[in-house]
């Protein structure tokens, strides 16, 4: 399994899998509906976004030749899954500012009742202040790179894994903010074909990065360190990859811009997200066989 580069036909090479690691509040829904159009259901296993322990756990558990036929392997999981598969893989994610992902994970909890943590967030009250300081919801972004306990403390040691892994075993590291970019990266590496496009799962009600307060801000830049120089990594890698390609990537990204606005009609966009829907149903319980 090699560092990144976009394939020279355009296209994923024959028996190679993607793993694509989602990172909670980072655009990850998004990408996963996209994806659910580019391959058959047959290849695709989605890690249940609720019960994605026994998910990631099941997954592992999977008949080699089902294994070896999926090309795709998406969800909230943590790096590690190619050591099992009989096929070459590489792996794919979206990176987000650390203080904006905390500020959308945090006010998501307290709206999703399905969430494992909206009722603690209710019935104990807890500030945005209470949850960054109290949970190990921390540098969530290396841990799951790292393939570190998603539970346990952040060290030295799981951001210099993740650094490694990032720089070894990812193909595409996108950028939340610059999605249609890192989308435009994907279809080059993938020659994935994206003829819809809509955003998902988008937390609307909350407050803005620059709405916080210097101490607030300072708190979770402090218990984020380590996703913080992640992501600083994480630009200079995007940039890097972008400037190789940049001329295809504009055409792209003009092209994703056309397809979103044909998709923001009332109509238009009702039959995208019931047909995104059915099509997500249908992965998630061809996955949990």
């Amino acid at each position: 399994m090699g560092n990144t580069g976009n394939d020279k036909n355009g296209s994923q090479p024959p028996g190679e899998a993607v793993i694509f690691l989602h990172v909670p509040k980072s655009a990850g829904t998004t990408l996963n509906r996209l994806i659910e159009w580019e391959y058959p259901i047959s290849q695709m296993y989605s890690v249940d976004p609720v019960l994605f322990e026994w998910s990631a756990a099941h997954l592992r558990k999977l008949p080699k030749q089902r294994l070896a036929r999926t090309r795709m392997f998406k969800g909230h999981m943590l790096f590690g899954l190619h050591e099992v598969l009989p096929q070459p893989a590489t792996y794919i994610t979206v990176l987000r500012d650390p203080v904006e992902r905390v500020l959308s994970a945090y006010y998501y909890m307290r709206t999703y009742k399905l969430h494992p943590f909206y009722w603690k967030l209710r019935k104990q009250k807890w500030s945005l202040e209470d949850y960054v300081e109290r949970t190990r919801r921390d540098n969530v972004q290396c841990k799951i790179i790292a393939g570190a306990d998603y539970h346990g403390p952040s060290t030295e040691k799981i951001f210099e894994t993740a650094k490694e892994h990032m720089n070894r075993y990812f193909s595409v590291v996108g950028l939340s903010e610059r999605f249609e970019e890192s989308l435009a990266l994907m279809k080059l590496r993938f020659g994935w074909r994206l003829n819809s496009y809509s955003a998902f799962n988008v937390t609307r009600s909350r407050p803005k990065k620059g709405d916080l307060s210097q101490s607030t801000l300072d708190l979770i830049v402090q218990r984020n360190s380590f996703d913080m120089e992640l992501y600083r990594l994480g630009v200079q890698r995007f940039e890097a990859d972008l400037a190789k390609v940049a001329d295809k990537v504009g055409i792209i990204v003009d092209e994703l811009k056309a397809a979103r606005s044909r998709a923001e009609g009332p109509l238009n966009s009702a039959l995208l997200s019931l047909r995104a829907e059915v099509r997500k149903a249908i992965n998630r319980a061809y996955s949990a066989i």
